[in-house]
């Protein structure tokens, strides 16, 4: 899946689901949150998300900001994964790495030729826990 390279922002589309169906979104990769996804509270209300709770967590600048947790289906180039999203009072619709990683997807960004691309990790068994193997002499 291709996506866009607006004012050097990698950005795609993604659909996120709630209780009332889903909705598709325009999303910021960002590749310093270790999270699954953080919505506005304009974009989440509307989609009949299940609230579970209240947590902190520690932005950039080292403050510390509460916001909603809710659970929803979050869907990238057709996989998907129901999970917990960030709800946050305003700002901007982040992807974090963690939704990646678990969607098993490689991000490849080009800043020169502003080509944004999401697809398939390939699965290379030959580097997944493999161990270096030592030549003799």
């Amino acid at each position: 899946m291709l996506g866009t390279f607006d004012n050097d922002q990698p950005k795609i589309e993604i659909e996120v689901m709630g209780a009332t169906g889903p909705n598709k979104i325009e999303a910021l990769i960002d590749s310093g949150f270790n999270g699954y996804l953080t919505l506005p509270y304009v974009l989440a209300f509307p989609l009949g998300l299940i609230l579970i709770g209240i947590q902190s967590s520690t932005l950039a600048d080292g403050k510390s900001s509460p916001h909603f947790i809710c659970i929803g289906r979050i869907c990238v180039d057709g996989k998907c994964v129901d999970t917990t999203i960030d709800i946050q009072p305003a700002g901007t619709v982040l992807i974090g790495t963690k939704l990646l990683k678990e969607l098993k997807k490689t991000f490849v960004l080009d800043c020169a030729k502003g080509k944004v691309e999401i697809t398939e990790a390939k699965n290379n068994k030959s580097d997944s826990g493999s161990k270096v193997k030592k030549h003799k002499r």
